[in-house]
């Protein structure tokens, strides 16, 4: 059996990194194994394999300030354009009164800004996220 590890050989401390690890390898699904997760070839072929990335929110930084004021929504694609759907404004900055962008998917990725030093949050069109 193949087994898909981190850098180091060790199993992957987070299941996001060992399915972007395995997310250009057909047949592989991600097991928990010693407190991480590894990527393994599928035997069966009756297996469904989903190999998207995670569902769950993860920190979009900032690339000019470095700071992470968004996370990503269920409509979040790395492999396309960011638009202000792929992106929610953290809880704790919307308690603080601080305005979410417009949730709307036909805006460009132009008009996501960050709302500490106002730089482009896209430049290239594509998210930074952790």
């Amino acid at each position: 059996m193949d087994i898909i590890l981190s850098s180091k050989k060790e199993p992957f401390k987070l299941e996001r990194h060992a399915l972007n690890a395995i997310k250009d390898k057909p047949g592989y699904i991600v097991e928990k194994r010693d407190d991480g997760f590894v990527g393994v070839f599928a035997e069966s072929k009756d297996l469904e394999v989903d190999i998207k990335l995670p569902s769950f929110k993860m920190d979009v930084m900032c690339p000019s300030c470095g700071q992470s004021f968004y996370t990503t929504t269920e409509l979040f694609d790395p492999d396309k354009d960011a638009n202000p759907a792929m992106i929610n404004l953290k809880q704790k900055y919307k308690d603080w009164g601080w305005e979410q962008i417009p949730q709307d998917k036909s805006m460009g990725y132009g008009c996501i800004v960050c709302p500490e030093c106002g730089g482009a949050m896209a430049p290239s069109g594509k998210l930074r996220v952790e």
